[in-house]
């Protein structure tokens, strides 16, 4: 089974991802560790953070083939991805739908998940080979919007981020989604910064357990 299969198969069984968007730089070994102990082992970082392609590396280089798993968000380009998969990124997440990116991840056969808002761009972005769909914003796109989605994109898989906490991750799942991208909640940057990892091990086993119940 090859990584992206693996990293798949991980997605949908966890249905966890942490995204991750620091101010600073910072070493996240410890922060995935402390995930990792909470049920959680797909961490997205955002390439706003500060040497991002070297958090990507580092945790590639600390967790090697482990069951964790590392991607790369806020991707806005084909050159940035590709620099995100040469620093050892298992997927790619992005904002908007870029086709040109779409194509380019298809092609080089690396996970991909665009920003999509409308059923059109859902579609196309699908179509087109995208191996998730991120729904995006969540603020917009809510967990009535994905039951309405469901009705004529049953198989399309989707994941929502940006609106994501205790109350709605649930709520996602429930309405189709088979996976949450969640943040400050899981995860926010001053908890990160304040070495409180025992805390963000508890929402990790929080998380895990929410997203599992029927």
């Amino acid at each position: 089974m090859s990584r992206k299969q693996r990293f798949l198969e991980t997605l949908l069984s966890t249905r966890v991802v942490a995204v991750v968007r620091m101010s600073q730089a910072v070493d996240l070994v410890p922060t995935m560790q402390a995930l990792m102990n909470g049920g959680v082992r797909i961490i997205e970082i955002t390439s706003t953070t500060p040497n991002y392609l070297e958090s990507i590396q580092a945790l590639r280089n600390s967790f090697g083939d482990s069951g964790i798993f590392v991607g790369a968000g806020t991707i806005l380009g084909v050159e940035a991805m590709c620099k995100a998969v040469e620093s050892g990124a298992d997927f790619v997440v992005s904002p908007v739908f870029l086709p040109t990116m779409v194509r380019a991840c298809v092609d080089k056969g690396v996970c991909v998940m665009p920003g999509c808002m409308t059923p059109t761009e859902i579609y196309g972005a699908w179509s087109m080979g995208a191996d998730v769909v991120k729904t995006f914003p969540g603020a917009l796109v809510t967990p009535s919007i994905y039951k309405d989605l469901m009705g004529p994109f049953p198989g399309i898989k989707m994941i929502p981020t940006g609106n994501v906490n205790e109350s709605t991750a649930p709520e996602y799942i429930r309405a189709g989604a088979i996976a949450v991208g969640v943040g400050k909640a899981l995860a926010g940057e001053q908890m990160i910064l304040g070495n409180r990892l025992d805390e963000i091990t508890r929402n990790a086993r929080k998380f895990s357990i929410l997203v599992h119940t029927d």
